[in-house]
């Protein structure tokens, strides 16, 4: 996720850059979750504060980790 600051391109390559770092570190520090992994990435979207403050654009400067366990063993 990104802040409402800057061009929409830019910030989905910003978004999609975050959650594959994200990723690639979870794969090497829990292997066993490497297949399990999907990802989406969303610039300028979904934003959980105001993006007329620092302290709100700073928060919306994030990633999010959902885990679905439904039908699956867990890890």
């Amino acid at each position: 996720r990104t802040d409402s600051t800057g061009p929409l391109a830019f910030n989905e390559s910003l978004a999609l850059a975050r959650a594959i770092t994200v990723r690639d570190h979870l794969r090497k520090t829990h292997p066993t979750l490497a297949a399990t992994l999907t990802l989406q990435a969303r610039g300028a979207c979904c934003f959980i504060a105001s993006n007329d403050t620092l302290a709100g654009r700073t928060q919306n400067r994030r990633v999010e980790l959902v885990f679905d366990l439904r039908d699956k063993e867990r890890p």
